[in-house]
């Protein structure tokens, strides 16, 4: 592979994480990837814990499967950028292992990031058939087929992402279930900024007081 530069491509760089976040909510994709917002709660504690094994780069060689932990992965032609946490690779046969600390979610917001990163290794000359996704709460592995329809929709979301990296206003908030487990809440205030909301809050208009007693 060939380092990439935005430069040479012409593209703005999408970190591969920011699938993730795009497929779990565009507005928490700004948050994060354009102001910089990052908030820990229970959720990203354990995920941290999780990745403690995985985040320190390694290669391990057994019976014809090589290992690598922690790969740098690229894509030139669609400007994506990120980490794999793991990489089997047999012969010309790459396997890439995305690790969560939650239960998986067949079609869920992981699958698109691992798919994302599975673009990058058939970039780089690899056949990538199959993915995993690494369930730590389940302690298990979990299957994703590498499907031309997955990485069409890799290619959509990373153009998507793209816009809203460049775009001058915040998406507005889905306030929905989602927004109770996101660690990013306080931040959000889903509730005021809710595309839902036919009346923009007013929040410049002193109120009246309550009742007050002695």
């Amino acid at each position: 592979m060939t380092e990439y530069s935005e430069a040479d491509s012409g593209l703005r760089e999408v970190p591969l994480s920011a699938l993730e976040h795009y497929d779990y909510c565009h507005r928490q994709t700004a948050l994060i990837h354009v102001d910089g917002v990052w908030s820990e709660n229970a959720e990203t504690v354990r995920g941290d814990l999780s990745h403690t094994v995985v985040d320190l780069p390694g290669i391990q060689r057994r019976r014809g499967l090589t290992t690598i932990r922690s790969l740098p992965v690229w894509s030139d032609i669609h400007g994506l950028r990120g980490i794999c946490d793991v990489v089997e690779f047999e012969n010309r046969t790459a396997t890439p292992v995305e690790y969560k600390v939650g239960r998986h979610q067949p079609g869920g917001p992981a699958e698109l990031q691992l798919a994302g990163q599975a673009l990058c290794l058939i970039e780089a000359g690899f056949d990538v058939p199959t993915g995993h996704i690494y369930s730590v709460t389940e302690r298990r592995r979990h299957p994703v087929p590498i499907t031309p329809v997955l990485l069409d929709r890799v290619v959509h979301a990373t153009a998507a992402i793209r816009e809203i990296l460049a775009a001058a206003t915040l998406p507005a908030a889905r306030n929905d279930a989602r927004c109770r487990r996101c660690s990013l809440r306080e931040d959000c205030l889903p509730e005021l900024t809710d595309r839902r909301r036919r009346v923009e809050p007013d929040l410049l208009t002193p109120r009246p007081l309550g009742p007050w007693s002695d």
